[in-house]
């Protein structure tokens, strides 16, 4: 195992991200881990590293690099792997073979090991020498949490990361799948999602308007202002926890409590100020309705509520199909807002898991340290803003899902928006 000379950011098991150096593996390294994980996996009688194996009757071929940062001058949360000159030589030997070519990078930090499949195709007929493919930091610290995390770029890119523990949901979805399906079902439930360019559909653009001719601004913005501006700058999980219990609010037991604690303190605030004429709450989860918090009656938009640590590279959205139903509909008035929190986190092993505690013992469970890992002990709100998504500005969208639901599926995906992508979605901003 070899060792970086920079430190750059770095993924834990828990999926928590420090700063430390590098570690890559040998060749002979690799080679342990990709047996250790594939079933019946076996070296190619070929000049090329490569390995075969071979899942519900659908052979395939394994080309794998180490996952390490971009290099200078690019930011700390930039990785990748380094495009082999003989890509092209490999691509050709499998398809000989008739196996499914796949395009392999294993991240390895102390007891963190992930590995992310990048769609080959994408790469084989670019020039392969000094090329990269590339993945973010979050994106592994997405797929150490959950298991199993996908997305689609801006330029038709896809990229799955998933554990060792998970490589059968990796099979199956990246394997026995026919190629060009990247997810389960995508817009309208069909591949045809992605166009043939790479790039996903997504309604014909309409133009952007400033924020001073933003619908919100007249009466909205200024009530979102007041609301940030008298709210408590720190929250504590165990006082937020009491205060939803003792209000027998609906959500009151979630573990990711900061969320639900936005929704709850601004529900409270639409209630105190008598402010159902401007905000409503609304959450359809009928099949076919609109599944989002808010509703502005006065305009007719619909929006949600998002806590988002600043620590991450993007705001996770709601889902790809929900989002697209309203502003896929060709309207100009169809626009989603987000009102986004943005706060920096303290983990509860910072303080002996006394929110875990608290949380466990408050749901009457033996197990007091579930979810401990995971848990926040509070958060410091640092900025608030509010993003206007719409047919003009969706081509900045990304597609990801994460998580495996109880059936052993992925979720189904959702937007995101990367921090490197708010400039085309920012109508509104405050400094807490």
């Amino acid at each position: 195992m070899k060792r970086g000379n920079r430190k750059v950011e770095q993924v834990r098991a828990d999926g928590s991200i420090v700063e430390d150096y590098d570690t890559s593996l040998s060749q002979s390294e690799i080679a342990q881990v990709l047996e250790r994980t594939f079933p019946d996996l076996r070296k190619a009688h070929a000049p090329l590293p490569f390995f075969l194996g071979e899942y519900q009757g659908v052979p395939f071929a394994i080309r794998c690099k180490n996952v390490t940062y971009l290099g200078h001058p690019h930011p700390f949360y930039k990785k990748r792997i380094q495009i082999a000159d003989d890509l092209p030589e490999f691509y050709a030997a499998a398809k000989n073979l008739g196996c499914k070519p796949l395009l392999l990078g294993i991240y390895t930090y102390g007891s963190n090991t992930l590995f992310a499949s990048f769609g080959i195709e994408t790469y084989v007929n670019k020039a392969a020498h000094n090329s990269s493919a590339h993945l973010y930091s979050g994106d592994l610290a997405a797929a150490a949490e959950e298991g199993f995390f996908e997305k689609v770029d801006f330029f038709g890119n896809t990229v799955t990361l998933f554990r060792p523990d998970t490589v059968g949901v990796f099979l199956e979805e990246c394997v026995a799948k026919p190629d060009g399906q990247p997810f389960s079902y995508a817009f309208g439930e069909s591949p045809a999602a992605i166009e043939n360019a790479g790039r996903i559909k997504r309604p014909a653009p309409e133009e952007s308007a400033p924020v001073s001719a933003s619908p919100l601004a007249a009466s909205i913005l200024p009530n979102i202002r007041r609301f940030f501006a008298q709210e408590a700058k720190r929250w504590y999980g165990i006082d937020c926890y009491k205060e939803m219990i003792e209000a027998g609010y609906k959500n009151r037991f979630q573990a990711e409590w900061v969320g639900f604690f936005l929704e709850y303190r601004f529900e409270t605030y639409i209630e105190e100020h008598g402010l159902s004429d401007v905000f409503r709450y609304h959450q359809d989860k009928s099949a076919g309705g609109i599944d989002l918090d808010l509703f502005f009656p006065q305009i007719g938009a619909y929006g949600d509520l998002k806590a988002h640590s600043e620590d991450s590279r993007g705001i996770q959205g709601n889902d790809w199909d929900t989002v697209f139903s309203v502003i896929g509909r060709g309207r100009p008035k169809d626009h989603i807002y987000y009102i986004v929190c943005e706060h920096s986190t303290e983990k509860d092993s910072l303080y002996q898991y006394e929110v875990t505690r608290f949380w466990n013992s408050a749901r009457e469970k033996t197990d007091l340290m579930s979810y401990h890992q995971r848990m926040k002990h509070n958060v410091t709100l640092k900025r608030a803003y509010v993003l206007d998504i719409h047919s003009g500005n969706c081509d900045h969208l990304k597609m990801f899902r994460q998580g495996i639901n109880s059936n052993g599926r992925p979720r189904p995906p959702k937007i995101m928006i990367e921090r490197e992508d708010l400039q085309y979605f920012m109508i509104d901003e405050m400094i807490l």
